[in-house]
């Protein structure tokens, strides 16, 4: 009884082991790039929605990734938070940091922000999401019709089908030939808000398109 009891003891202690070994050590989420970078980790600079983007920065960093972001203004320019992601981009790469290990995420004028980021940086190992960020004013249609076409790298678009305010990105997506893109026209019933909250729905989505290199 007493070698049965040792042999449970064992196999236990082993499925622990394995199990911790299994576990992805949780990031944290910082408004900018940390003084010491890491070249080994995964990065994500989130430009946040309308809503407090933490509850996702919280959820994305326990995943795995450093989330850089902070809060929005009320009405931001989606040239300027891409200007400012670039530029972390740009330092996150001089320290080190492979372009396949940084992606680049964005809701609403924020996804429109990453769009015009990856017009900008053109790199074909970035990764970008967009989440309802296609359509919504004038400001993307400008972008569409005028810069989409320099875009480079691989890009997700994901929105709800009754979102009033977000449409496709395919007339920015037509334009970039060296873009690698896919978008998924979701109907949970969520519409523009449903990307203000950590739903494992849409994250679970988002998670598979960045592991998959």
């Amino acid at each position: 009884m007493r070698r049965r009891g040792g042999r449970a003891a064992a196999l236990l202690l082993a499925l622990l082991a394995l199990t911790f070994l299994g576990a992805t050590e949780a990031g944290q989420v910082r408004s900018d790039v940390p003084d010491r970078i890491d070249p080994s980790a995964r990065y994500l600079i989130f430009i946040q929605g309308p809503a407090p983007g933490e509850p996702v920065a919280n959820a994305f960093a326990n995943r795995g990734f450093e989330v850089l972001t902070e809060r929005r203004n009320p009405n931001p320019d989606p040239f300027d938070l891409a200007r400012r992601a670039g530029d972390q981009i740009r330092k996150l790469m001089a320290a080190g940091v492979s372009a396949p290990r940084i992606a680049v995420m964005g809701y609403d004028v924020g996804g429109t922000a990453a769009l015009v980021a990856a017009a900008r940086i053109r790199d074909p190992d970035l990764s970008y999401v967009v989440l309802a960020g296609c359509g919504l004013d004038e400001r993307y249609e400008r972008f569409a019709t005028q810069a989409a076409d320099q875009m480079a790298g691989r890009v997700l678009h994901l929105w709800e089908k009754t979102d009033p305010q977000a449409e496709s990105c395919q007339l920015a997506f037509s334009k970039a030939k060296a873009l690698e893109s896919d978008e998924k026209l979701l109907s949970n019933g969520g519409g523009h808000e449903m990307f203000g909250e950590p739903d494992p729905f849409w994250i679970d989505l988002v998670m598979a398109f960045l592991d998959r290199r």
